[in-house]
């Protein structure tokens, strides 16, 4: 009886470590700032593009990336939300997402202000937040935390 249940619970057992080995291999990826450009401003708001490179390490899997929720950071000063949604890693490659936000000026201190505006190195770009992908086992989230720009984490 014992082996008629162990050669029942065998298949189980076998989709169940598949499973979480897919699982495991969709959230294999590595995240950088790509780079930050400022696209338009005003009296009342800065605009600017993140580009944040998303590279898949799995070479058989697509990455799937249901949703992503994050806060960009200036120089410690938290300056927007980073959203975006539906985005799809070939296995083995990589994808710069483009993220459009846009901060009020009431957000910026006056140095830092001047310092973005002018495109500075000595801006402290810092990124983090949740990435959620689409498994066989359902939503798996996975923290992101990204430092300055160009720099792997």
């Amino acid at each position: 009886m014992k082996k008629f249940f162990l050669f029942l619970s065998l298949p189980i057992l076998l989709t169940a470590c598949a499973s979480v080995q897919k699982a495991e291999n969709f959230a294999n990826c590595t995240y950088a700032l790509r780079s930050i450009e400022i696209s338009d401003y005003n009296v009342n708001s800065l605009s600017f593009d993140v580009y944040v490179g998303i590279t898949n390490l799995n070479r058989r899997e697509a990455a799937a990336i249901k949703k992503f929720e994050g806060k960009m950071y200036m120089n410690e000063v938290e300056v927007a939300d980073v959203n975006f949604e539906d985005v799809r890693i070939d296995p083995n490659s990589y994808k710069n997402q483009k993220v459009h936000l846009t901060v009020p000026m009431e957000t910026f201190n006056s140095k830092l202000l001047g310092l973005v505006s002018m495109g500075s190195a000595t801006v402290d770009y810092h990124l983090t937040g949740t990435a959620y992908f689409d498994t066989p086992l359902g939503e798996v989230p996975i923290p992101v935390d990204i430092g300055r720009v160009g720099s792997n984490n």
